[in-house]
C-alpha cells in the first residue's frame, strides 16, 4: 500500500490488514474496555451482599418490563423474603448511585423505575460473569 505500513488484525471471520493507525485505535479500545471493567468492580465492591442481590434482582425484572418503585420492591421482598422496607430502602440507595433512574413526578402513580445506562451495564457485566 503506497506509503501505509499495514498491521494484522484476526478475528473470528480471519484476518483483515488495516493502516498502522488502526492498531493506536485498538490500543485505547482495549484500554477504555479495561477502565470501565475496572469501574464497574469499584461500583459493585461498594454495593454489601443485601444490596448486590437486590440489584441483581430489580435488574432482571426492569430488563423486562416497566414499573414503579413499590412494585419492583413488593416483587423482591416476595421472591427473596426480605423486608418490603428494607428492599425499598435499599433501592432507593442504588438509585441515588446511579444505578436506576425513577420517571414521573414524586407522588404519582404513574412513576417508573428504569436502570440507568450505568446500571444496565453493570447487569449485563454481573450477567456474564455468572455464567
Amino acid at each position: 500500500m503506497d506509503g501505509f505500513e499495514t498491521y494484522g488484525i484476526t478475528y473470528k471471520g480471519g484476518s483483515i490488514f488495516v493502516p498502522e493507525a488502526s492498531k493506536d485505535l485498538k490500543n485505547d479500545l482495549l484500554f477504555l474496555i479495561d477502565l470501565l471493567n475496572q469501574s464497574m468492580l469499584i461500583v459493585y465492591n461498594q454495593l454489601n451482599d443485601k444490596q448486590r442481590i437486590i440489584f441483581f434482582e430489580a435488574s432482571n425484572i426492569l430488563r423486562e418490563e416497566d414499573t414503579s418503585l413499590n412494585k419492583l420492591a413488593e416483587r423482591i421482598s416476595k421472591k427473596r423474603s426480605i423486608s418490603f422496607s428494607t428492599i425499598k430502602w435499599n433501592l432507593t440507595k442504588l438509585r441515588d448511585m446511579g444505578l436506576f433512574a425513577t420517571n414521573g413526578s414524586r407522588g404519582n402513580t404513574k412513576t417508573t423505575t428504569e436502570l440507568t445506562d450505568l446500571g444496565a451495564t453493570m447487569s449485563k457485566m454481573l450477567t456474564i460473569t455468572k455464567k
